[in-house]
């Protein structure tokens, strides 16, 4: 089948893979009649465009033009999609429209840091050159200690023709300018180098004739040439070439305080990317196109859609330039309540469709009682909000705090008749800014330099109210004067304020919820998910019933995911914890229990480093989520885990007697003799939880693949899943063990075989019956139980769909044989029970399948 002139396959279930040098397209390739067979229409594919040499994700891209061939390259990629093509199935592409790695592998970046703002590749990226040369804060110690150190050095770089500054694996090109008057006093050793001076010197333009003369001439030169021009380069005053460079390099330190180009969040070394420029967005998405054009891909996820400056304007080129046909998801958390702006796509990549499942399985009472025990022993103090609140000022304060002097000096500016009439301070006009992010209810607005609508100005006017309930007076007046501008600007700062500040809000409550508050607060873990909430830890069948309906109107295809490579647990380690909310009493029971092993087993030699209690809570939990568990995956969990938290340590202030005492304790828990005790109380709790955990794993597993929506299966998950977060979620599947489960061997374990099993039934049901993929949506009622039955029933051009669950499990009940349906309810004509059973017409009452512990039927 040749991919140009095939039909693009229906979108009807996508398979993530995360793609490096270690898992290649042609390893890809070795698994697509695998994928086929198990029922997969799309291979859902990490960033494939070159990235840095040996990257494990493929998000520091360094030339979004090129496939990398790390993977496998152009042709590599072509065989893929051949063999995709071959089996009637498609590739849904990730592309990172954002950023791209500030490395010297990037030639983009290179040629900025060579020819300075003037350089055709400086549009490319969001800097600020208007305070000075490209801050670059890449040391490990301030410069002058660097270079007394002899850590920096003058070298040619003859593979590509220039002369950089070389700094540990990295390099930095001299401008020109200053390449010439090297040359120029070196140009008596040598004839012909006062010519190759006047070549460098001619090209402040950059003219592509004039750049490969000149860089030609350097790459020629021989050996003894080479010698003697490093001679001349030893002696160089390597400190007045900083000095004139269109950088400036610095201790990595100062990228907290002073930075003027845009980043991915705090990662100084992934350089945000001015898209919104029409060149820049054809260069990033040339090659995307190309590939749509060719047939080789069939659909795109757009990776962080809110760093861009307008993402609706994005969204509408992308639409114009992709035909409607084209499914394009976005990467976007959204808020409980909050909807997607209509911009013309098919929706996210699904972070609230796998918290409104995870929150179905989550009993608000259980969770409650678990809550007000941490809040008993001191360990949790205010609201949800409250401690948002304090975790997103500790990002601004810290590791965003360049983005915020950015930020205030916009705000600052033509605000002198304002700050003499209110008496306000500079301070109050920082600490206003500061508010503004902190409260801010939501990712971001998105108001554009002259328009917003109604939903910005619900997010302004939550952003007041939160505001005025926990600032000061002072901050309070600043603050009121700020949304002012927001809402109706009056100069060009004040726009350039509107706009920055909404690239600034999400990466705030990224880095302060996701990457802070989900490690500091450890009630049930398994809420502790992105795009998730601890003020709406659960989900009322109601709830869930309604935005399944209105989903159902809508059409909605987007992706329902239970993991992808960002998700802090996988689907069953979440679904082990939910499964402690039917029973809070038997954790705090196990609590008591491990308390004395915890005390004898952390450190005694340096009391004040040992886990404190919450931490201990942590590891504890964490330990019976992903059960069994070897103390190295433990290990860099509670490294990350606890940098995160920032209580006691971060990525910027490692403290590292207190990550060893963590570990340690946790190692011991895990591996010591001493430990014997507590490791068979917490196993025969694994074993208490499992019954309920089973029926939480399967019937999530059902609501992913028969909601509306696509299901979307991370690499891997065909067998129930117990990872924690990356990097242990990406690490190496076992794709025999699951071929071979396919072919029906034996060599699964009971558990995933009878996953395995479910997923690829309920793929095979979905080829064929219409209503998963286009069926309405109505509720189908229960009788009361404590089993609190969720179901529903899809229906499409004569296909029907009709699905039941169980969402409680109650503690030590066997499970019930028979399900009893409203009076109301009704069974007319032939059905099929999916593993089990024709149903009796008309019936009321539905026998369980004795393959599972649910109800997936369709007509017969």
């Amino acid at each position: 089948m040749n991919p140009t002139t095939a039909a693009p396959p229906e979108l009807l279930a996508t398979y993530r893979l995360q793609f490096h040098r270690g898992f290649t397209f042609a390893d890809a390739e070795a698994l697509v009649p695998y994928l086929a067979r198990l029922g997969i229409s799309h291979l859902y594919a990490s960033p494939i465009t070159m990235a840095v040499p040996g990257s494990t994700h493929g998000y520091d891209v360094t030339d979004p033009t090129r496939i990398n061939p790390e993977l496998g390259g152009e042709a590599g990629f072509e065989r893929l999609a051949a063999a995709l093509a071959a089996h009637g199935m498609g590739v849904l592409l990730d592309i990172v429209p954002n950023h791209m790695a500030a490395s010297s592998h990037n030639p983009f970046w290179m040629g900025m840091l060579e020819f300075g703002p003037s350089s055709p590749d400086a549009r490319l990226f969001d800097v600020n050159w208007t305070s000075g040369p490209l801050l670059l804060p890449v040391l490990g110690e301030p410069l002058q200690a660097t270079l007394a150190a002899g850590a920096l050095s003058l070298r040619g770089d003859y593979d590509t023709g220039r002369l950089v500054v070389a700094y540990a694996d990295r390099i930095f090109p001299l401008r020109p300018e200053s390449v010439a008057e090297l040359l120029d006093a070196a140009a008596g050793m040598r004839p012909g180098w006062a010519e190759m001076a006047s070549d460098f010197r001619a090209l402040s333009a950059a003219s592509s004739t004039s750049l490969h003369r000149a860089r030609e001439a350097l790459r020629s030169l021989d050996t003894a040439e080479r010698a003697a021009l490093d001679a001349v380069l030893a002696e160089a005053d390597l400190s007045a070439l900083l000095d004139v460079q269109h950088w400036r390099l610095a201790w990595w330190r100062t990228a907290a305080h002073d930075l003027n180009y845009r980043r991915f969040f705090n990662i100084t070394d992934l350089a945000g990317v001015r898209v919104e420029d029409p060149e820049v967005f054809d260069l990033v998405h040339r090659l995307p196109l190309d590939l749509l054009r060719r047939g080789l891909i069939h659909g795109l996820r757009i990776d962080h859609i809110d760093g861009l400056l307008d993402p609706a304007a994005y969204c509408e080129r992308l639409r114009q330039a992709v035909s409607t046909g084209i499914p394009t998801f976005l990467e976007k958390i959204l808020e409980p309540g909050e909807t997607l702006r209509p911009w013309p796509v098919d929706g996210t990549t699904g972070y609230e469709r796998l918290n409104d499942i995870n929150g179905l399985f989550i009993d608000i009472q259980g969770y409650e009682t678990l809550e007000n025990e941490l809040r008993a022993r001191h360990l949790l103090n205010g609201t949800p909000a409250n401690r948002l609140a304090d975790a997103k000022r500790t990002v601004l304060e810290t590791s965003l705090a360049a983005e915020v002097g950015l930020l205030v000096g916009l705000a600052r500016e033509g605000l002198d008749a304002d700050i003499r009439a209110g008496d306000l301070t500079e301070a109050a006009i920082r600490h206003a800014v500061l508010a503004l992010l902190t409260h801010c209810p939501v990712y971001r607005s998105y108001a554009i330099l002259n328009d917003h609508d109604d939903r910005d100005e619900a997010v302004w006017d939550a952003i007041r109210t939160r505001m005025e309930a926990a600032e000061d007076p002072l901050t309070n007046a600043a603050g009121h004067l700020l949304l002012d501008r927001l809402k109706r600007p009056q100069r060009d700062s004040d726009r350039k304020f509107r706009l920055r500040f909404q690239q600034l809000s999400g990466p705030v409550l990224a880095k302060g919820f996701e990457d802070t508050e989900l490690y500091r607060t450890p009630v049930l873990l398994a809420v502790n998910e992105v795009g998730g909430s601890l003020d709406h830890p659960a989900r009322h069948r109601r709830e869930l019933h309604e935005i399944s309906r209105q989903r159902a109107i809508d059409g909605a295809r987007d992706l329902t995911p239970l993991a992808t490579h960002d998700t802090k647990r996988g689907p069953w380690t979440r679904a082990r914890l939910a499964a402690l909310s039917f029973a809070p009493e038997r954790w705090l029971g196990f609590l008591e229990s491990a308390r004395p092993a915890c005390e004898r087993l952390s450190p005694s030699h340096c009391p004040d480093a040992a886990p404190d209690a919450l931490d201990r809570h942590l590891i504890l939990q964490t330990l019976l989520s992903a059960w069994p568990i070897t103390a190295e995956r433990m290990a860099t969990y509670l490294t990350k885990a606890l940098r995160e938290a920032k209580r006691h340590t971060s990525w910027e202030r490692p403290h590292e007697t207190y990550e060893r005492a963590s570990i340690d304790l946790a190692s011991r828990l895990i591996e010591a003799s001493e430990a014997a005790s507590f490791r068979a109380d917490l196993e025969q709790l694994v074993t208490e939880l499992e019954p309920a955990a089973r029926v939480v794993g399967l019937a999530q597993l059902v609501l992913q693949h028969t909601l509306p929506g696509t299901p979307d299966i991370y690499q891997g998950t065909e067998f129930p899943d117990f990872s924690l977060v990356d990097p242990d979620n990406r690490r190496p599947v076992d794709w025999p063990a699951r071929s071979a489960c396919l072919d029906g061997g034996s060599s699964a374990g009971p558990a995933d075989a009878e996953h395995f099993a479910l997923l690829r039934l309920l793929l095979a049901m979905r080829r064929r019956n219409r209503a998963f993929a286009h069926g309405d949506y109505r509720p189908i009622e229960a009788a009361s139980s404590t089993w609190r039955w969720f179901g529903f029933e899809r229906r499409h051009e004569g296909h029907v769909l009709r699905v039941i669950v169980p969402t409680r499990v109650p503690w030590r009940d066997a499970l019930p044989a028979t399900i009893a349906l409203d009076t109301t309810e009704t069974w007319d004509g032939d059905w099929i029970i999916a593993g089990g059973h024709c149903v009796e017409r008309g019936s009321q009452r539905l026998a369980l399948p004795t393959s599972w512990p649910l109800i997936v039927a369709e007509k017969a």
